[in-house]
């Protein structure tokens, strides 16, 4: 808006320019190299107008071409980082219907477009993918590590939760949930677990704490 506003206040003083000059008629003459050239007022504005025109064309070409392979790769790194949001999103849905196959295959493409330490989400996908196809190993193992990015920590920890308690390994179970309970007081499922444990030891006190 400002810009249109500038270009109108413009485009109205040439034209104020060009009515008072051509209300006072004269000739400006030049004296080059032993010549003489001479040329109406009117003329020499608008053969000055339409240099500093073309300088400015002239200069904004330059400048987009120097720019340009910056502007090239930039649109490029824009599209292929939604390409991978994508196919993330898209994962994640049919991770959530129980889609293994789906689910692995856009774990693949995300991965390929999206660094995995930009973007901790894909570390989710792989180990909910490994889930859907029976791999509790490889699951187990993208949940620790989760422990080592601040941001996932707590989901790490809740899925290697999940994954003691399938085995039976309360030991291992109430460890994970003592941790998180120890970040997150108002986790439900770490507070409920760490109370059952202090309860089975006869902790009262931290029981109550």
């Amino acid at each position: 808006m400002i810009r249109l506003l500038a270009f109108l206040i413009v485009v109205f003083a040439l034209g104020l320019g060009f009515a008072w000059l051509a209300d006072r008629p004269g000739d400006m003459v030049v004296t080059f190299n032993g010549y003489q050239y001479q040329v109406s007022l009117m003329v020499a504005a608008v053969a000055v107008v339409a240099v500093v025109a073309a300088v400015m064309i002239l200069w904004w070409l330059l400048k987009s071409l120097w720019n340009s392979p910056y502007t090239i790769s930039r649109y490029f790194r824009v599209r292929r980082r939604d390409r991978g949001y994508q196919a993330l999103s898209t994962g994640m849905i049919a991770a959530g219907a129980g889609d293994g196959a789906l689910a692995r295959k856009k774990t693949k493409e995300a991965a390929k477009l999206i660094r995995s330490d930009q973007e901790p989400l894909i570390h989710l996908l792989e180990a909910q993918a490994s889930l859907l196809e029976g791999d509790h190993e490889g699951a187990r193992q993208k949940f620790e590590s989760m422990l080592d990015d601040p941001e996932m920590r707590l989901l790490g920890l809740r899925g290697l939760y999940l994954e003691a308690e399938r085995l039976g390994d309360r030991n291992a179970a109430r460890h994970y949930a003592g941790r998180a309970a120890v970040m997150a007081p108002q986790l439900a499922w770490a507070a409920e677990s760490t109370l059952e444990e202090l309860t089975a030891r006869g902790d009262w006190d931290g029981a109550l704490k």
